[in-house]
């Protein structure tokens, strides 16, 4: 009797146990976030099918209300395609993820950085300010730990986005003239590259900085850099982010150039960034782009095209 008793309560464990591994195994990511990355860079309820290769931009909350001028706390985590949240991230000209922030119709823009929670993953800027209403795209630029290796050996950063409308009266603005020369805080910034010559692919532009009639050769060190460049696309938004060629501990001359690899023809617009006297000033150009060389966007310059 005993033994039938014992054999009748091995076969039950025998049992339970093979139910248990049987049992479809709950989706840990799943758990995790529920919401995933998809190529087309939404997000989504279900896995995509690539692998680890995409990301997006996740709002700690759906309420999202903006106003113009009215500061609002703004914060996100970067979800890939398989529902992970990303915490691990490297430094990128001294600072985890760059945030950029513009109108559609590239008549505002802005250059920020979010506090981050290694623990949580959560990216937060506790007074984001929209100077005006319209519509706009948030970048979030940044290269994970496990990044891609570009030709170059080097980490190939991401680039993800998020659409935003700040409420208010809105009537989109034209690009603007192309013009060499721009007047901004007592400086005068030239475009020195003839931008009637500028093809698709590889090309360089240079800026000369004079104040009161003198080159400026004393600029800072702006996140380690002489000077940042973000170029965006008209309509499209192609983004590019590059940085001047120049070192900040370089002799200056009051030049500072950019290597930029233009995805196509067609306009955009430079927002040109340096730093002297502890302020940082921004200045735009609009350049027109025809059809040239070769191009190799990804390789070089944080591009993203859609």
């Amino acid at each position: 009797m005993k033994k039938i008793t014992v054999y009748i309560a091995l076969a039950l464990i025998i049992i339970i146990v093979g139910a248990v591994a049987l049992r479809p195994k709950s989706d840990t990511h799943m758990g995790t976030t529920g919401i995933y990355c998809g190529a087309d860079g939404k997000l989504s309820a279900s896995k995509s099918i690539q692998s680890h290769r995409s990301y997006c931009i996740k709002v700690s909350s759906t309420a999202q209300d903006f106003l113009p001028n009215v500061p609002s706390a703004y914060s996100f985590t970067l979800v890939d395609d398989q529902g992970l949240v990303l915490k691990d991230l490297q430094t990128e000209h001294e600072k985890l993820l760059h945030l950029i922030v513009a109108r559609k119709d590239l008549g505002e823009f802005q250059h920020v950085h979010p506090d981050f929670s290694t623990s949580t993953g959560v990216f937060t800027l506790s007074n984001l300010k929209f100077p005006s209403a319209g519509d706009y795209r948030i970048f979030a630029d940044f290269t994970p730990t496990n990044a891609q290796i570009g030709t170059d050996g080097m980490p190939l950063p991401v680039i993800a986005y998020q659409d935003v409308t700040v409420r208010g009266a809105y009537a989109p603005q034209p690009l603007g003239t192309v013009d060499t020369i721009k007047n901004v805080d007592g400086y005068t910034v030239s475009l020195t590259t003839n931008p009637q010559k500028l093809v698709s692919g590889t090309d360089m532009l240079s800026f000369a900085i004079v104040q009161n009639g003198k080159q400026v050769t004393d600029l800072e060190d702006y996140l380690g850099a002489l000077g940042h460049s973000v170029v965006l696309k008209e309509n499209t938004l192609d983004y590019i982010h590059t940085h001047a060629q120049e070192a900040p501990s370089s002799k200056q001359n009051g030049i500072i150039t950019f290597h930029v690899e233009f995805p196509s023809a067609g306009n955009y617009k430079v927002f040109l960034q340096f730093k002297r006297g502890g302020a940082v000033e921004t200045v735009s150009f609009v350049v027109p782009i025809t059809t040239g060389g070769s191009n190799s966007t990804q390789e070089m310059n944080h591009s993203m095209h859609q």
